[in-house]
């Protein structure tokens, strides 16, 4: 893998990071149990990652 899609992969662990936090109140707040959409929501855009970067396999890096 090539620099920027390392950087895309960074990115969306700490979009990831920062959400579950949010929904959960990890650290911060009274712990409450994630939401399913929030689940789905990671679900969707890490799939949309990898089948991004599955695609552009076939490219050079």
């Amino acid at each position: 893998m090539n620099k920027n899609k390392w950087i895309a992969v960074a990115i969306c662990v700490g979009l990831t990071a920062a959400a579950y936090i949010g929904s959960t109140g990890l650290f911060y707040s009274d712990y409450r149990p994630i939401r399913t959409y929030d689940l789905v929501a990671f679900g969707v855009s890490w799939g949309g990652l990898i089948w991004m970067l599955l695609r552009n396999k076939s490219r050079l890096d």
